[in-house]
């Protein structure tokens, strides 16, 4: 099985923390998408929050979760991901 593996649930339920076991008991890539984006703009969650408001971090966080989701990979998403209508579509794709 190649798909992705997404990982949603509450803030600190520990997406990460399991996720980083899953990918590495299965031998797949694993990516946070929170730490994806804080990477990627050198900026915390909450900077981006405090620059964009949550609207701009929403669109933000699901162009993370489009650039990241690949094959064999397990993804821990942030905890709000699944409040934008297109990322609940994007997982059933």
């Amino acid at each position: 099985m190649t798909q992705p593996l997404f990982l949603i649930g509450p803030r600190g339920c520990g997406k990460t923390t399991v996720g980083m076991a899953l990918a590495d008991s299965l031998n797949r890539r694993f990516v946070d998408t929170d730490q994806w984006l804080q990477s990627q703009l050198n900026m915390t969650v909450a900077e981006i929050v405090e620059r964009e408001e949550w609207a701009g971090f929403r669109a933000r966080e699901t162009a993370a979760l489009e650039a990241v989701t690949a094959p064999s990979t397990v993804i821990a998403t942030g905890g709000g991901i699944i409040l934008t209508e297109f990322n609940r579509h994007f997982y059933a794709k």
